[in-house]
């Protein structure tokens, strides 16, 4: 009988170890960044639109670039890790912050880690990026990266995507995965002018939930990614995810909530 009870209480501790291990685990959003190209779309200038110059590139050096954006003093987060090239990859740069835990199902006053990995691919690599966001998107996936003297590997919640819509130049997607493979997919968001006809429903098919899309042309720059990813941080539904993003746009762009609400897509 005692053994019987202790084998019981034992169990009993080691699923609230599994539970707590589990909440515990951070919550990652690994977006997908091709830098702008003047040969794709007018970027600005010659420097804002040099494929493959990091400082100045419109979507990450720039005033407005991801990087620098995330890289602000008042951003809220702290820079991790900064990986340099690998193949048409130019650069990873990996921020955190602590979240409260509660909307994840944690206790109150508890945090948990939120993982932003940004990875800038070279212009003229622009497709290759866009599959690696797809193959992300419908199939999850893990990354690695070092947090100061430590080597992690983390399991990668969310997929986004920030750049030209290279779909909108005769580019297609890859087939769907299967469905086993299918059973892996993890949320997304495309931050891109048009994404919704024509990512939207390609990755809904092959399960992954779409958390916003647009429906117009638009800028996707470090304004806007800020407050998606901010919004995800607090595990607000789609539809504050738009709302967010819609606020971001009109501010920066200085346009009226009203212009602005008409870029961004409606959740599906």
């Amino acid at each position: 009988m005692l053994r019987s009870l202790w084998f019981l209480v034992l169990l009993v501790s080691i699923l609230l170890t599994a539970t707590s291990a589990q909440a515990a685990e951070p919550l990652v959003v690994h977006v997908i960044v091709p830098l702008c190209s003047n040969e794709q779309i007018d970027c600005g200038s010659n420097v804002a639109g040099d494929p493959d110059r990091l400082d100045t590139n419109l979507y990450w050096g720039a005033a407005f670039g991801h990087r620098r954006f995330f890289d602000r003093k008042k951003s809220g987060f702290t820079r991790l890790d900064v990986m340099s090239a690998e193949g048409a990859r130019l650069e990873r740069v990996v921020y955190r912050r602590n979240v409260s835990a509660e909307p994840f199902g944690g206790k109150s006053g508890e945090t948990i880690e939120q993982i932003i990995v940004l990875d800038a691919y070279h212009g003229d690599s622009i497709d290759r990026a866009v599959e690696a966001f797809w193959r992300l998107a419908t199939r999850g996936g893990r990354i690695r990266f070092r947090d100061g003297g430590k080597e992690r590997d983390v399991r990668i919640s969310v997929a986004g995507y920030a750049g030209h819509n290279r779909l909108m130049d005769g580019v297609r997607l890859s087939p769907p995965p299967g469905a086993e493979e299918r059973a892996r997919a993890i949320p997304s968001f495309v931050l891109a002018c048009d994404s919704e006809p024509y990512f939207g429903p390609a990755l809904r098919a092959a399960g992954s939930e779409t958390w916003l899309m647009t429906r117009s042309l638009m800028a996707p720059e470090g304004y806007v990614l800020d407050a998606v990813v901010t919004a995800i941080g607090e595990r607000a539904s789609p539809t504050t995810i738009r709302e967010r993003a819609v606020a971001a746009y009109a501010k920066w762009q200085k346009l009226s909530h009203r212009a602005a609400g008409t870029i961004f897509a409606k959740p599906q």
